[in-house]
């Protein structure tokens, strides 16, 4: 008899709560919704008709979008909190599904015609420069290929504060010249950075030393081969930070208040 409302009692501990089940039927919505964009992806890979592609998109997300609510609406009912912005995991799905599809056929880097390229491999997105090299510095232009930036203006500091900080990343960011307000950030976002060392030997071209330089792929547009800043300070000397030199991928450090180039970066979706 024991034995009896002890397995009662798992029973009753084991069902599922409200919110716990809408968890699960969202997961399973979202995963559904990841294995329609494949199996769109997959047909187009395989030859077929790009308007068949773009409704069967459509498709995936209305049947994502009709799921998620009825979730919700279900969870609401029984008073449960059913966390999870539809948005953000759809965009999250689309991403990842666009990445494979991308990598599948051995496209790595994709000009988005907005000034940023976005590299398929790492997810990153990268700012793209305009004009000539050799033409000129503008400051006012922050894509200008020829302008050079300082890390730090003095040696010793622990916050960043050379122009790379408090005029390049700002313009991309939207800061209005009070530094306070934000306006128009660059290509829709206002996340951009400079780069980790890691990070910025991620768009080198894969042999070493570079057979051509400028050392990275021609759609990130102009390059200047020289010496990129990347935002990773030495560990043993602190008023040092790495670069990488793009005309032959050596990485080196030196002193944050000489002026070298710089290519900002975000994390993408």
């Amino acid at each position: 008899m024991a034995g009896g409302l002890l397995l009662a009692a798992t029973s009753a501990q084991a069902r599922p709560t409200p919110q716990q089940k809408c968890a699960a039927g969202k997961n399973t919505t979202a995963g559904k919704y990841a294995a329609c964009r494949e199996s769109a992806e997959a047909k187009l890979a395989a030859g077929g008709d790009p308007s068949k592609y773009t409704a069967a998109l459509d498709k995936c997300e209305s049947t994502f979008s009709t799921g998620w609510q009825k979730l919700e609406a279900k969870a609401l009912a029984a008073s449960a909190s059913c966390p999870a912005d539809d948005t953000v995991i759809k965009a999250q799905t689309n991403a990842y599904t666009v990445r494979v599809a991308a990598q599948v056929s051995g496209v790595r880097f994709k000009d988005n015609l907005d000034g940023t390229v976005t590299d398929h491999k790492t997810g990153l997105q990268w700012e793209q420069k305009t004009t000539v090299v050799g033409s000129g510095a503008d400051f006012a232009d922050p894509h200008d290929v020829d302008n050079p930036y300082t890390w730090n203006t003095v040696l010793g500091g622990t916050t960043p504060n050379g122009r790379v900080f408090t005029d390049f990343l700002p313009k991309l960011n939207g800061a209005s010249m009070d530094g306070v307000t934000l306006t128009g950030c660059f290509a829709g976002h206002c996340d951009w950075r400079l780069p980790t060392i890691v990070e910025l030997q991620t768009i080198l071209k894969d042999s070493f030393p570079c057979g051509t330089s400028p050392c990275i792929d021609p759609v990130f547009g102009p390059t200047v081969a020289r010496a990129y800043w990347s935002a990773t300070t030495n560990a043993t000397l602190p008023d040092s930070a790495w670069f990488v030199y793009l005309s032959t991928g050596n990485v080196g450090f030196d002193d944050k208040n000489l002026s070298f180039y710089v290519r900002a970066v975000r994390a993408g979706l």
